[in-house]
Order: C-alpha cells, then structure tokens, then sequence
C-alpha cells in the first residue's frame, strides 16, 4: 500500500486521536443531528445489508481492488456508510463533512483512525487545506445538491484529483421518476417554521410512526402487482415520508425495526435541508462535459442511478 501522511496534505500538526475540526458551524447540523442520532443505521455491519456497497460498486462500476492501496478522499462522509466499505476495499481514507456528523463517522469507525487508515475532518468542501491533484479518487455521493452550487462543487471536486485518478459523483435527479413534490411543498414551511433540530425529529417521528405500519401492508399488498396497481405503487412510493426503508424490508434486506428507523431518518433528511437543487440528466450532462474540457477528464460511465444521475471520470495523464 502506498504511504502518504495525511496529516500532511491538511498542513496540520499530528494529533493522537479524534475529529480534525476546521470549522464550528452549525449551518448543516440538521444532518448532524440526524446522523449522530442515527449513527450506526446505514452502516452495513449494522443493518445486515450490502446495500451501500452495492450502491458504491453498481454506480462506480469498479470492484474492491480498484479501491484497495488507494487514498481517497470522501466528501459528505456522514456517519461512514461508504467510509466502512472503502475501508474494507483497503484504501486509506479522508472523511470530509461539513456536520457534525463526522463525529458519529469516528466513533463508527476509531480503530481505523488510529491505525492511520482514516482521517476525518469537519470542514467546507469549498475551503479545504488539501493539495491540488493529490488523491487517487475523489467520492462524492448524496451530497453536491445541498451544496448550494453545484457547479462550484464540481469544479472544487475535480480540482483535488490526481493525474490517471478518479472522480466519482453523484446527483439527485428532478425528473419525474424520481421527483417527490410532497417534499417540495412541505420543506419550505417545516424548515422555516421549526428551527430546533429535535423538535423537527420529534414531529417527522410522530408522522412516521402514524402511516409507517398502513405503508407496510400497502406497499406488501402492491408488491408484484401490475396494471393501475402498480401505478398506485408508484405514488405510495411519492408518500410525503420516505418508503425507501419499507422496501428494504420487503425486499428481506433490512428489519422492520430498522425500515422504521430508515424512513425517520430519510424523511428527516428530505424536510430539513439548507439547499437542494436536483438537475435533470441532460444538464448533469452537460455539467460532466464541462468538467471534461475545464480539467482534462474522460469520462467513463454516465448513468442513471439511485435517486438520479451518476458518473465516474478519469483525469487525464
């Protein structure tokens, strides 16, 4: 495995143990507490799933070898979903969040850091201490539409990956197979109108709790069925909460205790954020194109994926 200091990329003194905290803002910590209160759910250890290493290898189309010896630096870490499976590939990682969800990713994940195989880090990706064209590959999922700009995200992304490396982002699509507008409606006036990150939990909780069980029998009934049923299906699936947990469980993924918990924490995730600006696949497209002749990437895969659009490109030697 190639040895880097890490600690030398950030141009910061050594510390034993523990978050490297560059920031102290408390502008995105609705994800902080989500994910601190959630701390352990997405993790695949936890929850008896592959589902973020199946979502990592399907929409990078690489395998754990490509990642293993390799430094990657993982913008929006959260509490650690990918940070656990880019660990277990072999690659030594950079944790990068602007929340305080970064904390719950150290604890998940603290015999790593103090064997030198993780780094994490508090901080703006838009004001970061990292050398230009350093790292192996630069992942970026979940993340660049709550950038608030999700053109300068991109920009700031490609700028720290090295020559033959890899840039592997996400977005969220507005299509209309993946656009909720439930969300879009009630976001504006939750967000605005409830400002205390536990009195959101508790009210998004309470709403869960009153159609989460309805939701199960329903999305059970409507499991194989086709014709106007399973159009039905599709706008259960536009339910004002997130399903996604439910599904899971039916597809004998997760526990129904764990669906629960998965819909409270997504439909926290969908009513609370500061930004989310989804793009359709033809401006993602033109966005990748973009980056391609700013910065002298290729690209090899473009794809529709999860909840809307991916790519993975290679900076050019």
């Amino acid at each position: 495995m190639r040895k880097i200091d890490l600690y030398e990329y950030l141009n910061i003194e050594k510390q034993d143990e523990g978050v490297i905290a560059l920031i102290d803002d408390e502008y995105h910590d609705n994800f902080g507490y989500q994910w601190n209160r959630f701390s352990k759910l997405q993790l695949d250890s936890y929850n008896g799933s592959n589902e973020s290493e199946d979502r990592l290898t399907n929409q990078s189309e690489l395998s754990s070898e490509d990642f293993n010896g390799k430094v990657v630096l993982e913008i929006g870490a959260g509490n650690g979903r990918f940070t656990e499976i880019l660990l277990n590939f072999g690659a030594r990682v950079i944790a990068v969040d602007f929340s305080s969800a970064i904390y719950a990713n150290y604890k998940n994940h603290e015999r790593s850091a103090k064997e030198g195989n993780l780094l994490c880090i508090r901080g703006s990706l838009f004001d970061l201490p990292l050398e230009k064209s350093s790292i192996d590959i630069v992942l970026c999922y979940g993340v660049i539409q709550h950038t608030g700009n999700n053109k300068l995200a991109l920009d700031t992304l490609s700028s720290f990956v090295s020559k033959g490396g890899l840039l592997l982002v996400d977005i969220y699509s507005n299509s209309l197979k993946h656009y909720n507008p439930w969300v879009y409606l009630i976001r504006p006036i939750f967000s605005k109108l409830i400002t205390n990150n536990e009195k959101r939990m508790e009210i998004v909780e309470k709403f869960v709790n009153l159609v989460f069980s309805f939701q199960v029998k329903l999305l059970t009934y409507l499991r194989d069925k086709k014709g106007i049923l399973r159009f039905l299906r599709y706008f259960v699936n536009r339910s004002p909460n997130s399903v996604y947990g439910i599904n899971l469980y039916l597809e004998g993924k997760i526990s129904l205790e764990h669906a629960r918990d998965w819909s409270i924490c997504n439909t926290n995730d969908a009513w609370t954020p500061q930004h989310d600006e989804p793009v359709s696949f033809v401006e993602w497209t033109k966005f990748i194109l973009d980056i391609n002749n700013k910065y002298n990437f290729s690209t090899n895969v473009i794809k529709d994926c999860g909840q809307g659009s991916c790519a993975v490109l290679t900076k050019n030697t």
